[in-house]
């Protein structure tokens, strides 16, 4: 018999999202029994980081972790600029301007467009390349982190929670409340 619990729900969800993953929960998922694998093409469904509720950052409403491995990752010649400016607390300084123009114009704009910051401009997002041909914008591609968070407390003023949310190099970009 299937089980419809909203938990088994849950862990069904983030097993197939961590799968191929370097969190990957061994065992846990596989296609449903008779039904062909479906085709993804060169990227199959998975390979997310897990990621605990108390690594999100109420207040600045990203994963400060992720946020900055990507850009160390994938910009470190625009981080030390950065830092060369504002010292000690570019991350905390950084992690705010990055929160107030996720707030200002949008988490799709901001992952689209980057930001800027005392004259460096950051990517927090790098698209799929329209080919292959270009060694260097597969690897930054291949950088992007996803994320998941079960469980998300995520005001500052109370502890209501979402049952899943995923993240994009540490940015929400979707909130799922799930029912049995």
């Amino acid at each position: 018999m299937v089980e419809v619990a909203e938990k088994a729900f849950e862990s069904a969800i983030e097993a197939a999202l961590l799968a191929r993953g370097p969190d990957e929960i061994p065992g846990a998922w596989a296609p449903p029994a008779g039904e062909p694998e479906a085709y993804f093409g060169a990227a199959p469904p998975g390979g997310y980081r897990k990621r605990t509720p108390e690594e999100y950052d109420r207040r600045l409403c990203l994963i400060p972790r992720d946020v900055l491995d990507f850009v160390y990752a994938t910009q470190p010649k625009e981080w030390e600029t950065l830092k060369q400016q504002h010292g000690a607390d570019v991350k905390e300084r950084f992690l705010a301007r990055v929160s107030r123009e996720i707030e200002t114009r949008g988490a799709l704009d901001v992952l689209r467009k980057g930001v800027k910051d005392s004259g460096c401009r950051f990517q927090l997002a790098y698209f799929r390349p329209a080919s292959g041909l270009n060694e260097a914008l597969e690897r930054l591609y291949q950088a992007n982190l996803f994320s998941l968070i079960r469980q998300l407390k995520y005001s500052q003023k109370n502890e209501n929670s979402l049952d899943l949310a995923l993240f994009l190099n540490g940015i929400p970009i979707f909130t799922g409340e799930l029912k049995n």
